[in-house]
């Protein structure tokens, strides 16, 4: 069917047939157009169908959805000049019981709308007419009308209107930015700049959504192009209204204020402001994202404020998974219970007042709901949770109109007041605010309702200050500093800064820090991530009974020793009860990895684990794993946090030496310097050794060289002349500046001289090295002479039984979960992963059968090196083997033999599963460290 032969037909036949008689041919017809299967067609009844059964929400009474089709749409006919919106209400009641699907089709056999209903957004409409259709004019930003319908059937996720809003706040951001950097360019302050254009923005969206005329704001502008000198009295004259409702310019203005509006201030802007201005205005300001429009705004205004105390974007999706567990999981559970309730009351006699009051109580509980975001930025966690119990409020209260409700019965009771912040940055604290309200209104945009008056009000629990230290003056004058006392929230959530140890003074100041640790003392360590500090003022207020459940972002690195303390004082009073351990992120333009923890005093039984599958591809999908119980690692099965250190494998592995400055050099100079003669007699080669950093073992072997006193004194060092002299111009005006007492005075020695890793390695012909971060784990020979870097563990053995024990897969996977994770790679240390890992008790015979496997294992790496595989490649090779053509199938096989040796040195069957194997080595580790497993 051509479109003009469906409009033509349609525009005949929709005023003269009910709905009943019409809406399956019309849908027909509309598969006919777009080339695509109907109900009928499709023999699929369960997930595309005519007339799905449903129980129909509120009454307990059948259902029947017009169209369905499941992980796509619901379509719900009325007949021609009928409420469209009554179709909605209809689809939105039975959306819930057909899994959400992300559209809701409506029609009137003339009109067809098509209502976004993604999780985590604001909803968006397409109308699209019988013209519409014929002409295939846009209706969707860059989509005409027949791609639209045939997104719905084939990819709905093009519909989100997050990918539509996210363009448009990315190109009015861009535009504010550059009138921003304008006004800082002639010399206006950082916040007065900030507060004028934030005026101007939400007089822009305030035009879209209907709360200022249209036209109006555009109008000043084109005044303000052609009589700059006037353009600082324009605003004010406007700003003025807004803020107590008034005329201006001949139009009626609503009561605004707000704290936005708590004055006229305004600046005077150019010619070449007011273009920009005048394009921004272009734009459709309904359809910014307000998720992402206050972290973007900013950014396009000081995008340095916020990066200097590790503050960063954060996705929807990535707020989702923190605040739908969080806030919603215990909501909906509620939910679902009260709506249950009130169907069976429903159908009884003289029920349905009894189930209207079990719905009103609910609804008065949701208004009752408060949420937390201790580091709220410009206010995306709130924006989000917001709409979420929006949504939720407007299920409710459809159930209500359902079963009779008047319109005073449940009237809206969810709003901006019930969401509390705390940011440092004033401008982001104000941005935040205004974020929320964009998203408020712009829900009761898409759902209809009234304004309220004044349209803004202030939000006082959004509170500008730190989240951590509060100054307070002493009698004496001197300002000092106390525990920062939170908002009392019913659920905190939030994407806390993530600030590594070493940056927390050059960023924070010494002072501050001091106060910090002290205040924070034996409860966050002092080696801690910033992070964990928000981590444990939420641990406390769930242990004080404030607060019931919480989550928040920090790095993948909460899992490694140094922060990993906070999370088990959760445990402790409470329990991880879902947790992504590792996520794909970007910071600052770079990759990076996080984790995402949500946990409470103990109260949930459900315990998941969260992954990425096919992660980066356009397969990636989200896979939730029921465990037992979730560890201070961040893992499930065995708590290998339990481990212990074991006195028998104490001096045996050692992390390598550090610089701390330009001791290195490259390979020519190095060889040209050992033939170089010095006074009495001895050898640069004394000093000069090859260094080995992880890229030597795992990836191509470089050519670089590091002069090496070790402990010498310096009178000794000075005796190789041109070595020492490159330390005294390189290394030594540097070195003078350090911060460690140590580096300054002692300037020819390395950073980290690691004397013990030496005598250990000394009597040793070769030693196993691994990279400490890689992402695969694997132990290789080295020589004597190499210099194993700071980015090595090391162990100070030469046999080959060592080789193959460490090599195994027993202990790879005990590394992997004893040890932690940088980015997506694990992490090796000699603490956790080697000292805690307990050896079999070796018998001649298993000692040699392991030996024999490993030097095997060595032999079909040799076999690949001379293929040209690093040792990188061949492990990738390895995890991709299929049949024996493989070039890393022999690797395979002495892999597999290596594992069964192993297994059999603990007298253990083999294959064994990984929760099998990390239990029974953590119960060795136990047993012989003298604790009971």
């Amino acid at each position: 069917m051509q479109p003009q032969e469906f409009a033509v037909k349609w525009r005949d036949l929709a005023p003269r047939l009910t709905e009943r008689a019409a809406y399956q041919e019309h849908w027909r017809d509309l598969c006919a157009l777009l080339g695509e299967r109907g109900p009928t067609d499709a023999g699929d009844p369960d997930n595309y169908a005519f007339e799905k059964h449903v129980k129909k929400a509120g009454t307990g009474e059948t259902g029947f959805a017009d169209v369905f089709k499941r992980g796509h749409f619901i379509a719900e006919y009325k007949g021609h000049g009928k409420s469209l919106g009554k179709a909605l209400q209809q689809a939105l009641l039975y959306a819930r019981e057909l899994d959400n699907p992300p559209l809701l089709i409506v029609s009137d056999l003339n009109v067809i709308e098509i209502h976004t209903n993604f999780t985590g957004s604001s909803p968006r409409t397409l109308r699209i007419t019988l013209d519409d259709i014929e002409r295939d004019a846009p209706v969707g930003g860059d989509l005409t009308a027949l791609q639209v319908l045939r997104a719905a059937f084939r990819d709905p996720g093009r519909l989100d209107p997050r990918q539509l809003r996210e363009r448009v706040t990315q190109d009015a951001t861009a535009q504010i930015g550059q009138v921003a950097q304008a006004l800082a360019a002639r010399g206006t302050a950082p916040i007065p700049a900030a507060h004028f254009l934030m005026r101007v923005v939400f007089a822009m969206f305030a035009e879209d959504v209907g709360l200022l005329e249209r036209g109006l704001l555009t109008r000043v502008l084109r005044r303000a192009r052609e009589h700059p000198d006037r353009s600082q009295g324009y605003f004010q004259e406007l700003f003025t209204a807004m803020q107590g409702g008034g005329e201006f310019w001949g139009t009626d203005v609503r009561h605004f204020n707000g704290g936005l509006f708590d004055d006229g201030a305004a600046l005077p802007i150019t010619q070449g402001d007011a273009d920009r201005l005048l394009q921004a205005a272009t734009l459709d300001w309904a359809e910014v994202e307000p998720a992402i429009f206050g972290t973007l705004f900013e950014q396009s205004l000081d995008a340095a404020t916020r990066s200097k105390r590790g503050a960063h974007y954060t996705s929807v999706p990535d707020i989702l998974r923190v605040t739908d567990p969080v806030v919603m999981q215990p909501l909906r559970r509620e939910w679902a219970k009260v709506k249950a309730d009130a169907e069976v009351l429903a159908t009884k006699r003289g029920g349905r007042r009894a189930a209207l009051d079990a719905l009103q109580a609910f609804h008065a509980r949701l208004g009752d709901v408060t949420v937390l975001d201790p580091a709220c930025g410009s206010g995306n966690f709130l924006v989000v949770t917001l709409g979420q119990l929006l949504d939720l409020e407007h299920e409710v209260r459809l159930l209500a109109f359902e079963l009779g409700a008047g319109p005073f019965d449940l009237p809206p009771r969810v709003h901006p007041r019930q969401l509390r912040g705390l940011e440092i940055e004033p401008f982001a604290h104000e941005l935040a605010s205004v974020s929320v309200w964009i998203a408020y209104f712009q829900w009761k945009s898409a759902h209809g309702g009234e304004w309220d008056t004044p349209v803004l009000q202030r939000l006082p629990e959004i509170r500008q200050g730190d989240a951590l230290l509060t100054a307070v003056a002493g009698e004496d004058g001197q300002v000092g500093y106390v525990e920062t006392v939170w908002p009392a929230a019913e659920f905190i959530v939030g994407n806390p800064p993530f600030l590594g140890e070493k940056k927390q003074g050059p960023r924070l100041g010494l002072p501050y820090l001091q106060q910090l640790r002290a205040a924070y003392q034996g409860r966050v360590a002092a080696s801690s991530d910033l992070v964990c500090y928000w981590f444990e003022k939420a641990r406390a207020a769930i242990e004080g009974g404030v607060t019931r459940r919480a989550g928040l972002i920090s790095t993948n690195s909460i899992n490694m020793l140094g922060n990993r303390q906070v999370l088990e004082r959760i445990g402790e009073t409470g329990a991880i009860f879902r947790a992504w351990p590792n996520l794909p992120w970007l910071q600052d333009g770079a990759a990076v990895r996080v984790a995402a923890v949500c946990f409470d005093g103990g109260q949930e039984q459900e315990r998941l684990l969260g992954h990425l599958e096919g992660e980066r591809t356009p397969q990636e999908r989200e896979v939730l794993v029921s465990v037992p119980a979730i560890h201070a690692n961040l893992s499930a099965g065995a708590d290998v946090t339990q481990a212990v250190r074991l006195p028998e494998n104490a001096g045996l592995s050692f992390q390598g030496v550090k610089l701390a400055g330009a001791f290195d050099v490259t390979g020519d100079v190095a060889r040209a310097w050992l033939a170089l003669p010095n006074p009495g007699g001895v050898s640069n080669a004394d000093v000069l050794r090859p260094l080995l950093n992880g890229d030597d073992l795992m990836d191509v072997r470089g050519d670089t060289w590091v002069i090496d006193f070790a402990s010498r004194s310096e009178e000794e060092a000075a005796q190789y002349l041109v070595p020492f002299a490159h330390v005294v111009e390189h290394v030594k005006p540097v070195r003078a500046t350090n911060n460690r007492k140590s580096r300054r005075e002692r300037y020819w020695q390395l950073g980290e001289v690691m004397p013990a890793m030496r005598r250990a390695l000394a009597p040793l012909s070769r030693y196993l090295g691994t990279s400490i971060v890689a992402k695969h784990r694997a132990f290789v020979w080295c020589e004597a002479r190499d210099l194993p870097s700071g980015r090595l563990v090391v162990v100070a053995s030469d046999q080959d039984w060592m080789h193959g024990l460490l090599n195994s897969r027993v202990h790879i996977l005990w590394a992997q979960k004893a040890g932690s994770t940088h980015e997506d790679r694990p992490v090796y240390t000699s603490t956790t992963s080697f000292e805690t890992f307990p050896f079999p008790v070796w018998t001649p015979a298993s000692q040699e059968a392991v030996a024999a496997a490993g030097r095997f294992v060595e032999t079909a790496r040799d076999g690949m090196r001379a293929q040209g595989y690093t040792l990188t490649g061949m492990y990738n090779a390895l995890g991709a083997v299929e049949g024996t053509t493989s070039p890393a199938y022999t690797l395979k096989l002495a892999h597999e033999r290596l594992d069964q040796a192993v297994a059999a040195a603990y007298g253990w069957e083999w294959p064994l599963s990984e929760d099998e194997v990390l239990a029974r080595l953590l119960a060795l580790n136990l047993e012989r460290a003298g604790r009971a497993p």
